[in-house]
């Protein structure tokens, strides 16, 4: 289970960096799986336990979370690697979040923002992260979907995200290197292309097996099909009056931790997973999230969740005292709304992302191809009254909006 470099000798100096201890001796490594079957496509997630002395002569039980890239020859990892997803990781955790965290930290807006890095080893493809769990951070339910106070929460940690990010664009702008301008659809990167194709006609199989969807929007998704990569596009581009950010890239429940309180209710959170990251505009990730991981009724006072984000992010870049072009709301909610293409190209993966079924795949490819698998598997995930209603409530707004016709 221990990948065979990961030694106590290999481990050692690098604890001793990050507990800025030159005594530490590491006693004893052993390990677990940290995530079961199908909850992460694009990597191997590991829980290390390690028992190390400290120069005081104290013991310390601690664990970490290694965290490797898909082995070259697995089917979904030719994707992966195309669009720099591990190189991306390991910069964000290696030189991004501990910048993020400096410049956070120096505008007075303290809170953990991610588990920290304690190693970034890019021979191996591999990282070693703090784990979260002693902390007491968890995931919130993906299936039943984040109620307000936690919308809310998650909302003012992407502002805080935002906010640290121009700034860093602003002071260090070598460090958004080119991976950084990559996402989903990159008009010069193909891998995804085939992807939401077969997502999309996944959707449209759906579409076509419920008669009142059918009747309603059957023939303008048919024709939509093939332009479905270029408005995903057009949505990710920006402009000269556009805000432009760091986004998180793939802010959905499973990507979010919270810390509750004693009487149940969260009081603060975190993001995991970067390797998305991407600069655009902030309320790519506004569309994703909301799509992806809010309750009905939480989704519906979308016009709430969005002055919400503009006012944190806003209020976050005045103690940085940002000079910069900055949007009014009204400029802000253009910038989302010319955006709105986005929450249909996030719904492709909401089927599975609240998926509760005893249908269960490890492989990345089942989400679109049409292989047997494939197609049980999607089968499987679109069988859902959730699902159906969340649809129907999304085709309804967008086709009162014109974004169902060809553009």
């Amino acid at each position: 289970m221990l990948p065979t470099w990961l030694t106590a000798e290999y481990l050692q100096p690098r604890l001793r960096a990050y507990c800025q201890d030159d005594w530490l001796q590491v006693l004893r490594i052993w390990a677990k799986p940290a995530t079961g079957k199908g909850e992460n496509f694009a990597g191997v997630m590991t829980r290390i336990y390690v028992d190390y002395q400290l120069g005081d002569g104290s013991v310390v039980n601690k664990t970490y979370i290694v965290k490797q890239a898909l082995s070259a020859d697995v089917p979904q990892a030719e994707v992966f690697f195309e669009y720099d997803l591990y190189t991306r990781e390991m910069d964000m955790y290696e030189f991004i979040l501990p910048k993020l965290k400096e410049l956070l930290q120096e505008a007075g807006l303290d809170g953990k923002l991610t588990a920290d890095a304690i190693a970034a080893d890019r021979e191996y493809n591999t990282m070693i992260l703090e784990d979260l769990a002693p902390y007491k951070f968890v995931n919130a339910d993906r299936v039943k979907q984040l109620d307000m106070a936690h919308t809310k929460l998650t909302l003012d940690m992407l502002a805080k995200f935002h906010a640290a990010s121009i700034v860093l664009q602003e002071r260090h702008p070598n460090l958004l290197t080119k991976c950084f301008f990559t996402h989903f659809f990159s008009r010069d990167k193909k891998a995804y292309s085939e992807v939401f194709a077969g997502l999309f006609r996944a959707f449209l199989r759906f579409i076509d097996g419920q008669p009142n969807l059918k009747a309603a929007y059957g023939d303008k998704l048919h024709k939509l099909r093939t332009h479905i990569m270029e408005y995903g596009a057009r949505a990710y581009d920006v402009g000269e009056s556009d805000l432009k950010t760091l986004n998180h890239g793939d802010c959905w429940t499973t990507n979010i931790m919270f810390q509750y309180d004693d009487a149940g209710e969260p009081r603060s959170v975190v993001a995991i997973d970067f390797q998305f990251s991407n600069c655009t505009s902030p309320t790519i990730d506004l569309h994703y999230f909301f799509t992806t991981s809010l309750r009905e009724e939480v989704r519906d006072k979308e016009t709430e969740l969005v002055e919400h984000h503009y006012k944190a992010l806003k209020a976050n870049l005045e103690k940085f005292s940002f000079k910069g072009s900055f949007p009014t709301l009204q400029e802000y909610e253009l910038q989302f709304e010319r955006r709105r293409f986005m929450s249909l190209l996030a719904h492709m993966f909401k089927p599975c992302m609240i998926y509760n079924g005893s249908e269960e795949t490890s492989d990345f490819s089942s989400l679109y191809t049409d292989s047997p698998e494939g197609l049980r598997y999607q089968e499987s995930v679109y069988a859902s009254e959730a699902v159906i209603r969340s649809a129907t409530k999304l085709l309804a707004i967008l086709d009162a909006k014109g974004l169902l016709d060809l553009q």
